[in-house]
């Protein structure tokens, strides 16, 4: 089974690494903000675009995530770089993310879609959510083993599926109304 991956960007890389070091997925889509200041940077940035910071300190810089996770020639930015104009206009994000992902299993039922909605604002991670679930694909969330800094994710995060039981029995307890 051919394993592809979305993701959502914001301001911290690191997850986003953990997230695709744990899964190892063929192929990796990026749902990223555009713009000046938008976290595609992260992902297409050259030179040594993300930065470990330490309060407003920059303790190192280091390369693009697909060239971080060794993506290579696997990573293809016009059709794995979903850019989004305003990250905070869910019904943008939510049409994006089910764009693709409904492409996605147009394109192969081989594929095995599974979507990591830790990055990115509120909005684009509650979008590839709803997507995710409304297309019936699996998420997983990266967290910190133990988070004891809220603004940002530190080193040490490990992903985890999250169980989306809850919503076929209730999808069951609507449809027998």
């Amino acid at each position: 089974m051919y394993k592809v991956l979305l993701v959502t960007v914001g301001g911290s890389f690191q997850p986003i690494v953990t997230s695709i070091r744990t899964l190892q997925p063929d192929r990796v889509i990026f749902l990223c903000s555009d713009g000046d200041k938008g976290s595609k940077v992260q992902v297409i940035g050259e030179g040594t675009p993300c930065e470990v910071r330490r309060g407003t300190e920059i303790v190192e810089s280091l390369p693009n995530i697909p060239t971080q996770v060794g993506l290579g020639d696997r990573f293809q930015p016009d059709s794995d770089l979903i850019l989004i104009q305003n990250p905070d206009d869910l019904s943008e994000c939510y049409r994006l993310a089910s764009a693709k992902i409904n492409a996605l299993q147009q394109e192969s039922a081989e594929y095995e879609i599974i979507a990591d909605y830790t990055g990115g604002t509120k909005t684009m991670s509650a979008a590839l959510v709803l997507a995710s679930v409304d297309c019936g694909i699996s998420l997983y969330v990266t967290v910190g083993t133990t988070r004891e800094n809220l603004v940002r994710f530190e080193r040490g995060e490990s992903t985890r599926k999250v169980s989306t039981s809850w919503l076929s029995n209730r999808i069951r307890s609507t449809e027998n109304t």
